[in-house]
C-alpha cells in the first residue's frame, strides 16, 4: 500500500505519540462545561492513559500494544473514521464487506498507532512540560472541536499538532492534522488508489495482509 515517505511519516507518528502523551500537562484554559471543556478532557484522559501504560514496567510488548489498543479504540469512533477515510467508496461494499471491513480498519489503523507509540515512545526521557504547549480550543463546524497543540520532539524539531474531536458534550477523536497534514485525507488518498488499482477486493486483501502484520 503507498505510503508516506519514511522520514514524513516517522516525524508525524512521533508527532501523534508525543501529542498523545503530552497534551494533559500543559496550561490551559477552560473547564469541562465550556463549549471545548469535553474535548480538553478527552484528550486529557487518553493523554494520562498513554503515558501510563507507556511506562508501565510489568507489561511486555505485547501486552503495552493489546493495552494502547484498547485505549485508542475506546476515544475513537473507530465506524465513523473508517467509513470517512472510504469516503464514496463506502457504499460499493456489501454488509457484508463493510463488517469485514471495519474489522480490519480498527486492526491496522489503530493497532498499527498503538504499536508505534510503543515503538517511538515508550520509555521517553524527560518532563512532559519540555515537549508540549497548548495552543488554544475552539468550536468548528457545527458539530466539532478543534484543540491546537504545539510539540517539540526529542529532536528539537517544533510541530503543531491539531486534534479534531467531533460531539461537544460526549466528543470522540476524528482526525489529527499534523505540520498542515490531515491523518484521515491521507488514509483516505491511500485507501483510494488502492482501489483504483486493485478495486475493493484488493483494498480488503491488503488490509488484511496488514492486519496480519501487526498483530504482535
Amino acid at each position: 500500500m503507498d505510503r508516506l515517505p519514511v522520514r514524513l511519516a516517522r516525524r508525524a507518528l512521533l508527532a501523534l505519540a508525543l501529542a498523545a502523551m503530552l497534551v494533559p500537562l500543559a496550561a490551559r484554559p477552560g473547564h469541562a462545561d465550556s463549549p471545548t471543556g469535553g474535548a480538553d478532557a478527552l484528550v486529557r484522559e487518553l493523554a494520562e492513559g498513554a503515558w501510563t501504560i507507556l511506562h508501565r514496567t510489568d507489561l511486555d510488548q505485547r501486552q503495552r500494544v493489546d493495552q494502547l489498543t484498547t485505549l485508542l479504540r475506546s476515544k475513537t469512533d473507530v465506524a465513523l473514521l473508517s467509513r470517512l477515510a472510504l469516503g464514496r467508496n463506502w457504499q460499493r461494499l456489501n454488509p457484508q464487506q463493510q463488517t469485514r471491513y471495519e474489522e480490519l480498519f480498527g486492526q491496522v489503523v489503530i493497532r498499527g498507532l498503538a504499536r508505534r507509540l510503543d515503538q517511538y515512545v515508550g520509555g521517553a526521557d524527560g518532563t512532559l512540560d519540555d515537549h508540549l504547549q497548548f495552543v488554544s480550543s475552539q468550536p468548528v463546524g457545527k458539530d466539532d472541536v478543534l484543540v491546537r497543540t504545539r510539540v517539540t520532539t526529542p529532536q528539537g524539531d517544533v510541530l503543531a499538532v491539531d486534534w479534531r474531536l467531533r460531539g461537544r458534550s460526549q466528543p470522540v477523536i476524528l482526525d489529527l492534522i499534523i505540520e498542515g497534514a490531515s491523518l484521515l485525507v491521507t488514509q483516505r488518498s491511500e485507501f483510494a488508489t488502492v482501489i483504483e488499482r486493485s478495486d475493493i477486493d484488493g483494498l480488503l486483501a491488503e488490509l488484511t495482509a496488514r492486519a496480519g502484520s501487526t498483530d504482535s
